[in-house]
């Protein structure tokens, strides 16, 4: 079986659930070291060897971080590579420039690998991409945990609409006990709210 064959098997067994949960802006994703963790047995299971590398290149005035992720059949020495890049923020607000680059790197890393095992980040379903590890489902109703009150959807002083999803989530991540609940309820049961 030669490095296509392999890349095949790979490609098929593949299952690299998305884990990761933005309570911000309410969606899953998966991060490359998702795609890492799924895809090393595969490869050792297939023989291969995978290896990652980065360089940061200038195109006109701005840094890239380009990803090379090379897959070599150890059975046969081919190799099939696949190569992503992410530009560098010039400034981002908390990180300095290792982080900005340790970023753009993880960036460029992930949609490498997407292209090697034909991943599809913007159609792939948490339904339908399931691992062992199912990330846990966010609440279909977002209600206040000593209440049961719902969460409501709302606009602030600035124009911008928070879904109850947002409000939800926001509330539960502020708790000590990190317990969703509304703003009377907080009250009542004294739970600090982490600055």
């Amino acid at each position: 079986m030669g490095i296509h064959s392999k890349l095949l098997e790979i490609q098929t067994a593949l299952k690299a659930p998305k884990r990761q949960y933005n309570s911000f802006g309410n969606f899953y994703y998966r991060s490359c070291e998702d795609i890492l963790e799924a895809v090393k047995p595969l490869c050792k299971s297939n023989n291969c060897l995978l290896v990652i590398s980065d360089e940061v290149v200038n195109v006109g005035n701005r840094n890239y971080v380009k990803a090379t992720i090379t897959l070599t059949d150890l059975d046969t020495a081919e190799v099939i590579t696949s190569t992503a890049l992410a530009r560098e923020d010039e400034t981002k607000k908390g990180m300095d420039g290792s982080q900005i680059t340790g970023a753009s790197s993880s960036y460029a890393r992930k949609y490498a690998l997407n292209g090697l095992f034909a991943i599809d980040d913007t159609k792939d379903s948490d339904a339908t991409n399931s691992g062992s590890k199912q990330p846990p489902s966010p609440p279909k109703e977002y209600k206040c945990v000593d209440c049961s009150k719902p969460f409501e959807s709302f606009v602030d002083k600035n124009g911008k609409t928070w879904s109850s999803a947002q409000v939800y989530h926001m509330s539960e991540s502020k708790n000590i006990d990190k317990k969703a609940r509304c703003s009377a309820c907080m009250k009542k049961a004294g739970t600090e709210i982490v600055k």
